[in-house]
C-alpha cells in the first residue's frame, strides 16, 4: 500500500499541475462547468480513491498504473470543446496525442491503452466484465467507472441536465434520457466492482439521489398543469444558467428570481457540500 501511495505522489508530483493547467487552458473559452478542468480533477481523485481500495483488498496495482490514469482521466472528456456529442472521446484522444507530440513531455509506458482508454470512456459496451478481467482493459475500466461516480449524487444532477441541454435536448425528454444512461453507469459500476460490497452499497447512496430527482421531475412533468413544481424550476434556473454563461457550481453563483427559493437554495447547498468534500 505504501508503495502504491509512492507511486501516486509520483504521478501527481510529475503531472498535477501541468495538466490541470493545460485543462483549465482548454476549456477557458468554452463554457462547460460541469465538465471542465474541475471535473477531471474530481475524476482524477475518485481514480486515485479506487486505485487504493483495490490494493488494500489484496489486488496488484502496476506501478505505472497511476500515470497512466492521471493522463487519462485529465484528457478524458477535453473533446468536448469541440462537439458535445457523444462521441466525444475520439477528439480527446486527438487532444492526448497533440499534447505529446509537441515533444516536450516523454511518451508514457502504455501509451496505446492510455488512448483508448480516453477515446472509448463513455462506450458501455467496452466496459463490462471484472477489474480482474483483462489486463489491456484496465485503465478504461477504472478510467470509465471514476468518471461515472462524478454522475452521481447532487452534482451529477447538475451534471446531467447541462450537457443534455447543451446537446439540445428538450427539458421534458431528460428524465427519461438521463434515467437509462445512469441505470447503464450503475450497472456498469457492479459489474466491474460487484464483489465489493462496502464499495457498491455506499455508491447506491448516491445514485439513488440522482435517480429520485429525475424520477420526480418525470413525475412533475407529468402533472405540470396540476401543481407547480421546485425541480422543473430548478431546470429552468440550469437553462438560465447556461443562457447567461453563469457557472453554478461556484458558492458565488447568481440566481434569478425564484418560486421555490428554498427548495432551490437547499440544492445548491447539498452540491456546495459534496464539492467541498471532493476538494
Amino acid at each position: 500500500m505504501q508503495v502504491l501511495k509512492q507511486h501516486i505522489r509520483e504521478a501527481e508530483e510529475l503531472w498535477l499541475l501541468p495538466l490541470l493547467n493545460h485543462c483549465n487552458n482548454l476549456f477557458t473559452e468554452v463554457f462547460l462547468p460541469s465538465h471542465d478542468h474541475l471535473h477531471h480533477y474530481r475524476v482524477w481523485s475518485y481514480a486515485k480513491d479506487l486505485m487504493l481500495m483495490l490494493a488494500e483488498s489484496g489486488r496488484r496495482i502496476s506501478p505505472e498504473l497511476p500515470q497512466q490514469l492521471i493522463l487519462a482521466a485529465f484528457f478524458h472528456d477535453t473533446g468536448l470543446i469541440y462537439t458535445h456529442d457523444e462521441k466525444h472521446g475520439l477528439e480527446s484522444r486527438r487532444l492526448c496525442e497533440e499534447f505529446f507530440r509537441k515533444g516536450d513531455h516523454p511518451v508514457p509506458e502504455g501509451f496505446p491503452e492510455i488512448l483508448d482508454a480516453i477515446e472509448h470512456h463513455d462506450d458501455k459496451s467496452f466496459r463490462m466484465g471484472s477489474i480482474t478481467g483483462e489486463p489491456e482493459l484496465q485503465i478504461l475500466r477504472l478510467l470509465s467507472t471514476s468518471d461515472d461516480l462524478d454522475a452521481f449524487g447532487y452534482t451529477g444532477i447538475y451534471r446531467y441536465a447541462e450537457i443534455y441541454l447543451c446537446r439540445r435536448i428538450s427539458p421534458k425528454e431528460l428524465p427519461v434520457r438521463i434515467l437509462e444512461n445512469l441505470n447503464n453507469r450503475f450497472n456498469n459500476l457492479k459489474s466491474i466492482f460487484g464483489p465489493l460490497t462496502h464499495f457498491i452499497d455506499r455508491q447506491e447512496i448516491r445514485y439513488w439521489i440522482t435517480y429520485e430527482f429525475y424520477l420526480g421531475l418525470s413525475e412533475a412533468n407529468a402533472a405540470e398543469t396540476e401543481r407547480p413544481d421546485w425541480k422543473r424550476e430548478l431546470i429552468r434556473v440550469f437553462q438560465d444558467g447556461i443562457h447567461r454563461k453563469e457557472n453554478l457550481l461556484k458558492q458565488e453563483r447568481l440566481l434569478p428570481e425564484l418560486e421555490h427559493e428554498r427548495e432551490i437554495q437547499h440544492f445548491f447547498m447539498l452540491i456546495d457540500e459534496e464539492n467541498s468534500i471532493q476538494a
